[in-house]
C-alpha cells in the first residue's frame, strides 16, 4: 500500500469534527482501494439539537487466522479528539501499509462522543462521561460514591459562574508544597471525585444510569470480536493529565484489564522511554477510574484469552503544582457554567478558551510530539506483537 505521509505531522491535526470524520473514512476507503478488505460502519448518535452526529468505525480481519486483535478508541472525551484524530490518521497513513495482518485483527473507532468533539464538551449531550459509563453488568450505577457527593456538598456551587476562579479556589493553600482546600488535599479530592459517580449530571464525572447509545454500540461489537482472538490489545487516546508534550500510559485502576505476561511481551518501559511513560493511578495526580472503557474488555473476556487494555494520555498544561491547579479550576469552573451559565459572555469565553488549552493545546511542538511518541508506540509494539517490521 502506498504511504500518504504529510510533510509535517502537526497536518495530521483536523480542523473540526466533519473535517475530522471525513478524513478517517478517506483514509479507511483508500485501504479498501489498495487491496484490503475492511468492513465500516456507522453509528448515527441520537441528538436533540444536531442530527448529524456519528461514530464511525473500521474492521480489517486477519488475511489467515485470528491470533491478536488491535482495538485504537478516540473520543471518548470530545473535547480531546483532536489529538485521537490525528493519531488514527497517522496510523492508517503510515503504520496501517507495512502491518503483517495474517494474524492480527484491526479495529479503529472515530469519535465516539460526536457530541462533544463538535460543541468541546468532555462529556456526551447527556452530561455522561463515557469513560465512566461502562458496566457490562449494570452494577456500577447503583453504586454510590459517597466521598464525591460530600467534595461537591462542601465545594461546588449550583449558581452562575461570577469568576474566573472555582469556589473551590476560595479555600486554597499551599503546605509545604501541596495544594489543600481547607483540611483535604488536593490529591484527596481527585481521587475522591475523578473515579466518577452516578448520580447527578449536573456533579462532575456523571457515570449515567444506563450504557449511553455509542457505549452500548460498542460493547455488542466487541462482543463479536473478542471471543475469535486470544490476545486483545486495547489502546484508549486521551490528553490533559501528565507532563505536557509527554505521553503516559495509564489503566484503570482496577489489575484486571493489564495482563502481566501481554503488556511484558508488547510494552517495553525502559527501552521505550523516548516515546512514553507508564504511570500507575495510584500516583499522585492521577486516580482509579470506575467504568473505563478499559475495564469493558476484561468484562468481556473469557480467562484464557489475555487482555492489555491502556490509556494512551498526553500532558497538555503540564504536571507541577500550578498546571495541576489551573486544570482542576478550569474542570470545575467550566462544568459550573455549562449548566448554570455565566455572569457575562467575556466571562464565558475566557473559561472557553481556557477549557480548549486543557484538551487541545494551540501549539505545534505539542501536536508534533503527540504524533512522534504514538507512531514509536505502534511500531515498538507492533514489531514485538511479530506483526510489524520497523
Amino acid at each position: 500500500m502506498q504511504n500518504h505521509k504529510p510533510q509535517n505531522d502537526a497536518s495530521y491535526f483536523p480542523f473540526h469534527y466533519i473535517d475530522s470524520r471525513q478524513r478517517f473514512l478517506d483514509l479507511v476507503h483508500q485501504t479498501q482501494k489498495e487491496g484490503a478488505s475492511v468492513q465500516i460502519e456507522k453509528w448515527m448518535i441520537p441528538s436533540k439539537i444536531d442530527q448529524d452526529l456519528s461514530v464511525d468505525l473500521a474492521y480489517w480481519a486477519p488475511t489467515q487466522q485470528t491470533q491478536q486483535l488491535l482495538v485504537v478508541t478516540s473520543g471518548i472525551h470530545g473535547s480531546e479528539t483532536y489529538a485521537g484524530s490525528a493519531i488514527l490518521q497517522m496510523f492508517l497513513t503510515e503504520v496501517f501499509p507495512k502491518l503483517h495482518r495474517e494474524g492480527l485483527g484491526v479495529l479503529l473507532v472515530h469519535a465516539m462522543n460526536p457530541y462533544g468533539f463538535k460543541y468541546h464538551r468532555r462529556t456526551t449531550e447527556n452530561g455522561v462521561n463515557l469513560n465512566r459509563n461502562f458496566s457490562i453488568s449494570g452494577e456500577r450505577y447503583k453504586r454510590r460514591n459517597e466521598d464525591s457527593e460530600k467534595m461537591h456538598a462542601q465545594f461546588f456551587k449550583r449558581e452562575k459562574v461570577g469568576s474566573i476562579k472555582s469556589h473551590l479556589f476560595q479555600h486554597l493553600e499551599i503546605k509545604n508544597g501541596k495544594a489543600f482546600f481547607g483540611d483535604i488535599s488536593m490529591d484527596q479530592f481527585i481521587k475522591a471525585v475523578s473515579p466518577g459517580q452516578c448520580e447527578s449530571a449536573q456533579d462532575l464525572e456523571f457515570g449515567g444510569k444506563a450504557l449511553e447509545p455509542q457505549s452500548a454500540k460498542l460493547v455488542e461489537k466487541l462482543k463479536e470480536l473478542i471471543p475469535q482472538y486470544q490476545d486483545v490489545v486495547a489502546l484508549d487516546l486521551h490528553t490533559g493529565l501528565g507532563h505536557r508534550n509527554r505521553l503516559h500510559l495509564l489503566t484503570s485502576g482496577s489489575g484486571e484489564d493489564l495482563h502481566p505476561d501481554l503488556f511484558a511481551q508488547l510494552f517495553d518501559i525502559e527501552a521505550d522511554k523516548d516515546y512514553y511513560e507508564y504511570t500507575p493511578a495510584a500516583a499522585e495526580g492521577f486516580y482509579e477510574v470506575h467504568g473505563a472503557l478499559n475495564t469493558a474488555f476484561s468484562d468481556l473476556a473469557q480467562p484464557h484469552q489475555r487482555v492489555c487494555a491502556i490509556t494512551m494520555e498526553f500532558g497538555t498544561l503540564g504536571h507541577d503544582l500550578e498546571a495541576k491547579l489551573r486544570s482542576l479550576d478550569n474542570l470545575l469552573v467550566e462544568h459550573q457554567g455549562f449548566y448554570n451559565g455565566y455572569n457575562t459572555p467575556e466571562l464565558a469565553e475566557e473559561v472557553q478558551k481556557e477549557s480548549f488549552e486543557r484538551s487541545y493545546p494551540q501549539d505545534d511542538k505539542w501536536r508534533q510530539a503527540v504524533v512522534a511518541a504514538s507512531r514509536g508506540l505502534f511500531q515498538n509494539i507492533l514489531s514485538r506483537a511479530g506483526a510489524f517490521t520497523l
